[in-house]
């Protein structure tokens, strides 16, 4: 609907020579690339004419280490370009059209914690994973929704790259890309979440579940902690209210 033109190309040159033929105004790329890196790349991309020092570029890194490393070593590409894995298509096409405008992303994707590897296993071992609408956590999402008067109501559990419903009243139990999901915020704060309109918080204003269905403007989440084997308690998804109006509840309420 962006009406892009948009051409995939796996190894460094392939990807130089769309640019000499096309003379792209965004390079989407990943960090390493067969027969080289996304900064070498760049800067031969700037160096073909006026129009390469225009282009714009995003570049995707593996993990946070890889992120910061990139970042500090190459003044080519601005901090605010680099993104991590795991990222969706969505978050992409996002920062891709906020970059042609020249405007700021309103769409913030929570950080990794720093446990992330120990409170996977954390949620593996809860085997959680595998229920799906559980009648007691029905009568709770049923409840909590009438009692709140909201549209939905859900608990939700982080994975590595995606955000499982395992019971919702008000919406399908469905899994949503890590980074659209409002509930990775309650992992990564490790703590309650209040959003009471996305539309005016730049964290999720941009967010493609905001800007399209379910049209999500209210949020408000509690950490669902699992203690593991190690004897240590993770944070492995959230419980959380939805609605597609702006609310307000005060302390005693929640």
């Amino acid at each position: 609907k962006d009406k892009l033109t948009v051409k995939v190309c796996e190894d460094v040159d392939s990807i130089l020579e769309a640019c000499s033929q096309s003379n792209p105004s965004l390079v989407v790329l990943k960090q390493s690339i067969s027969g080289g890196n996304a900064v070498d790349i760049c800067l031969k991309i700037r160096e073909m004419g006026e129009w390469g020092e225009d282009t714009l570029f995003l570049v995707v890194a593996k993990n946070h280490d890889d992120l910061e490393m990139g970042r500090a070593e190459s003044n080519i590409i601005p901090k605010e370009s680099w993104l991590v894995e795991p990222v969706s298509v969505a978050y992409i096409r996002t920062r891709v059209r906020m970059s042609l405008l020249r405007a700021p992303c309103k769409w913030v994707r929570a950080s990794i914690p720093a446990n992330e590897e120990a409170r996977l296993v954390a949620l593996k071992e809860s085997c959680m994973m595998d229920v799906n609408q559980p009648e007691g956590l029905k009568r709770i999402t049923r409840v909590a929704r009438q009692l709140f008067d909201v549209g939905a109501a859900c608990f939700t559990l982080l994975a590595k790259d995606y955000v499982k419903l395992i019971s919702a009243e008000g919406l399908d139990c469905i899994n949503i890309p890590r980074d659209a999901a409002m509930c990775a915020h309650v992992v990564s704060d490790q703590d309650f979440t209040l959003v009471a309109d996305a539309l005016e918080d730049d964290r999720f204003a941009d967010n493609p579940l905001v800007q399209g269905a379910p049209y999500l403007r209210f949020y408000a989440g509690m950490p669902i902690w699992s203690k593991a084997k190690d004897g240590q308690s993770y944070i492995i998804g959230s419980f959380c209210l939805l609605d597609q109006k702006p609310r307000e509840f005060n302390t005693e309420q929640l």
